[in-house]
């Protein structure tokens, strides 16, 4: 059995979480990060495959074998982390701290050679075909909380069965993704009481309240207030949805809005229409960044903004935009 002796820039309580909610160990709170670190190797060899699997965010799986072929020909981890070739390396961490060792001053990595055999089952056939339905169901689920905001926990539940053709319990969603820790860091789970019925809905979305310039619950309310249900997509257009939903009128309008304003970054762009998507009004704002030298100029604006607004999804309208909302 190998032993990590090395350091890693990781918190004792994700460490603790690994151990006792993934592979029951019931480490006490008082363990030292040390005495956890020294564990970690002999809790890998002991785990069941699909424990580690439902553990590892899908991209970290896959990078995970890409890191097993490479040790076959260069102990240079470092080199490896850094190649254009591997863009998700850093969703390795937290595997780091259980398959490796590591200098911590000088990043001389190396595989503990008591986990290698273990890691090496994780790639069989039949493992790589559970990994890849944890993964579909993972990229479906952030593809729907970006379409939606946040989406009503049962609804989100059904889709993903229909999507996948198959029945997925709410225990084992809750467990994928609420216990698990393939996308704790991107979900939050909201438990929303209505007044007018005393009835507990349950949420899911991945804006935090902290960060999103509007109320979780206003962006609740207002869906059902609509009385609409959310608007159902294609799955492949589900799995290729990012944040920032980024076509060809949101392209056509930021090429015009940089026109008369070449200090507009893409970045500043992106951050300034997802407002729109939470409902809100920025036609004010984006036309106090552009300077318009005529009416002409200002028309011409205000012509295409309406275009990419009006067809454009509010997460209010569940996942509408506002011409499907008035026609629906």
């Amino acid at each position: 059995m190998g032993e990590y002796n090395g350091k890693i820039n990781v918190p004792k309580d994700t460490m603790l979480f690994v151990v006792n909610s993934v592979f029951h160990q019931h480490i006490k709170e008082s363990t030292t990060k040390e005495n956890i670190l020294k564990m970690m190797p002999e809790i890998y060899e002991n785990a069941d495959d699909e424990e580690i699997i439902k553990m590892l965010p899908y991209r970290t799986y896959q990078d995970l074998e890409r890191l097993m072929e490479y040790t076959k020909t260069s102990d240079d981890i470092k080199s490896f982390f850094y190649t254009s070739e591997h863009p998700n390396i850093r969703f390795l961490e937290e595997a780091m701290i259980i398959v490796m060792r590591a200098k911590y001053h000088d990043y001389n990595y190396s595989l503990n050679p008591g986990v290698i055999e273990k890691l090496k089952r994780l790639f069989s056939k039949e493992n790589k075909i559970i990994a890849n339905r944890y993964g579909e169901i993972e990229n479906l689920t952030v593809g729907m909380l970006y379409t939606y905001g946040i989406v009503d926990f049962d609804f989100l539940r059904k889709q993903l069965c229909k999507y996948r053709n198959e029945i997925i319990t709410e225990k084992e969603l809750r467990d994928i993704y609420f216990t698990r820790l393939n996308l704790n860091t991107f979900v939050n789970n909201y438990d929303i009481r209505w007044i007018n019925t005393n009835e507990v809905q349950y949420f899911v979305t991945y804006l935090e309240e902290e960060y999103c310039p509007m109320d979780i619950g206003q962006i609740a309310e207002e869906q059902k207030a609509r009385k609409m249900q959310y608007k159902q997509f294609p799955k492949q257009e589900i799995l290729k949805r990012e944040e920032y939903l980024w076509d060809e009128r949101t392209q056509t309008l930021y090429n015009y809005v940089k026109s008369k304003n070449n200090d507009i970054y893409e970045w500043k762009f992106k951050n300034l229409i997802k407002k729109n998507e939470l409902g809100m009004d920025i036609l004010g704002e984006m036309s106090n960044i552009c300077m318009f030298e005529d009416d002409f100029e200002l028309q011409k604006f205000l012509d295409l903004f309406m275009d990419w607004y009006n067809n454009s999804p509010q997460y209010m309208l569940g996942g509408y935009t506002p011409i499907e909302f008035i026609n629906h």
